[in-house]
């Protein structure tokens, strides 16, 4: 809860907060311009809100920009901060004299006062929950007929969500709307692609007529497949059969390639004139066999290399000849085992059966596909109607539920105030519009003490966790059911903000209750600020 408020600004430097009423009480005279809605609005900047520097700009002209220094209590813990007027987005985080520690952002500093005061809620932030409930002047948030709006243009159906959210109820309808939104995309993203000829488009009749077809060419497909099955094993023993021959020519040619090959190396190493050195051979072979004619060798030798030397011509179209033959012999060999490779990949079928099979399943896929298309599109608006209708159902259910305890305990302090005399206010909530009022009482004092009923109602069904009521609210209430309400803000654990004046024109037990609540009392002799600019006077 919040405990104290420092200012240099103030005359009453520190002002002490407790559980419960706090009051700002302001004189008997009902003196304006002393600073009892700008406290509250105060209390407001310092639960988070901005509105101050907006709403009381003339306290920032008149004093100067100023700065606040507060402290929180949650659980025995408490924590000090300080947040200035000319730097609103950021609050400092202090020790206990005010030293600043560290600075955080706005945003961050909600998200700490929510999980402290552990109200923390799907997809509602603590400004959406305390805000929504500090009633000050200046606010929009005054209007007795619209009681969960926070500002004027506010549309009905985001008031009645922050409500719901508020309650503790949105989960299950975001998992509703989360899965509208998706189908939603889902079929904008089909009727887009069908426009623009992405995609087929497919009409009921289409629809029918394919799978027909599709019917019609799974059995040919079948049929296929059997016919294949029931031929597979004379297939194999006849490809067998050719492979085997295919094979034997194929080493037949391997054979004639190797001949050929022999002959081209001997024409090869002639025409390189690679002969035998004979020279040193035959010296030595002379030396074993006196007799032989070592110089006739070496006639005959000389007559080899001129021979070879003559038939040189004749010996390279050899070699063009050979060389062509065995080229020829190779393309052979290549062709035998590119076919017997197309054997062995058409074992198990034959090769139109195989072409017939592609043609027919490509047929079935295309048909499939487009009738995908038209099916999704079918259970995209069926899934989106039938989602669409739980959720307006869910939300009847969740908000006659909330109605219900609203309107239930609005009836028990309904009865506190006024007793069994008068009838007690009604929230009405149908689809993205709701009411609030009572039944044949148009009053304006009956209709701001509904809208405090209904305040008093959420603080005690929910987590929020303060509300602030400011005069406005307050005066046109007749006494009696002025005092009743006194009684009430007095019960409660969470702290309640209220600016009020004249209480002595309220009996004295409540007038009583009031001061004992009091945090601060302001008149025309005591404002909230040191300098009172309405009568440009210093104090």
């Amino acid at each position: 809860m919040l405990k104290r408020i420092r200012c240099d600004k103030f005359n009453q430097k520190e002002i002490v907060f407790h559980e419960g009423l706090n009051a700002v009480i302001g004189d008997d005279l009902a003196s304006n311009s002393i600073g009892k809605s700008t406290l509250l609005m105060i209390i407001d900047f310092v639960f988070g809100g901005k509105e101050y520097i907006k709403t009381n700009r003339d306290a920032i002209e008149q004093l100067g920009h100023h700065e606040f220094q507060f402290e929180f209590e949650f659980k025995g813990e408490n924590l000090y901060f300080s947040r200035s007027t000319n730097s609103y987005l950021f609050v400092n985080r202090c020790d206990s004299d005010y030293q600043v520690q560290g600075q955080i952002n706005l945003e961050d500093y909600h998200k700490l006062l929510q999980n402290k005061y552990q109200c923390e809620l799907d997809g509602l932030g603590f400004r959406a929950i305390v805000g929504r409930y500090f009633r000050i002047y200046g606010k929009e948030n005054l209007n007795e007929h619209k009681p969960i709006q926070y500002f004027e243009k506010e549309s009905y159906s985001k008031s009645i969500l922050a409500l719901v959210k508020l309650f503790n109820k949105y989960s299950t309808i975001k998992t509703y709307e989360e899965q509208i939104a998706t189908l939603g995309e889902e079929k904008k993203i089909l009727v887009s692609a069908a426009k623009r000829d992405l995609i087929p488009t497919v009409s009921k009749t289409a629809f029918s007529q394919n799978n027909k077809k599709i019917i019609s060419l799974s059995q040919q497909l079948e049929q296929v497949k059997k016919d294949i099955v029931s031929a597979s094993t004379d297939i194999t023993a006849l490809i067998s059969e050719e492979i085997l021959q295919l094979r034997k020519e194929k080493s037949s040619l391997i054979v004639k390639r190797n001949i050929l090959s022999s002959r081209l190396q001997r024409i090869q190493a002639n025409l390189q004139n690679k002969g035998a050195n004979l020279k040193f051979e035959l010296e030595q072979f002379a030396l074993y066999f006196p007799d032989f004619n070592v110089e006739q060798a070496k006639n005959v030798d000389a007559f080899h290399d001129k021979l070879t030397s003559i038939l040189r011509s004749e010996l390279q179209s050899a070699e063009k000849d050979l060389r062509s033959q065995i080229l020829e012999l190779n393309a052979q060999i290549n062709q035998i085992e590119a076919r017997i490779t197309e054997k062995l990949n058409i074992r198990d079928a034959p090769k139109i059966a195989v072409e017939k099979v592609v043609d027919l399943a490509a047929q079935i896929k295309q048909l499939t596909v487009e009738n995908g298309y038209f099916t999704r599109a079918q259970d995209i608006e069926k899934n989106l109607k039938t989602a669409t209708s739980d959720l307006a159902a869910l939300k009847e259910r969740v908000l006659d539920d909330i109605c219900n305890q609203v309107n239930t305990k609005m009836y028990e302090l309904n009865k506190e105030i006024y007793g069994e005399s008068r009838r007690a206010p009604t929230l009405n909530i149908h689809g993205d519009r709701y009411s609030f009022s009572t039944y044949g009482d148009t009053g304006t004092g009956t209709a701001f003490a509904n809208l405090i009923t209904f305040d008093l109602a959420l603080l005690d069904l929910t987590c929020l966790p303060a509300v602030a009521h400011d005069l406005p609210l307050l005066k046109n209430i007749e006494n009696p059911a002025m005092e009743k309400i006194i009684f009430l803000y007095a019960a409660s654990k969470k702290q309640i903000f209220i600016a009020i004046d004249k209480i002595h024109s309220y009996d004295p037990e409540a007038a009583s209750v009031v001061e004992s609540h009091g945090v601060i009392q302001l008149s025309k002799n005591k404002t909230l600020f040191i300098k009172n600019w309405k009568n440009t006077q210093t104090i």
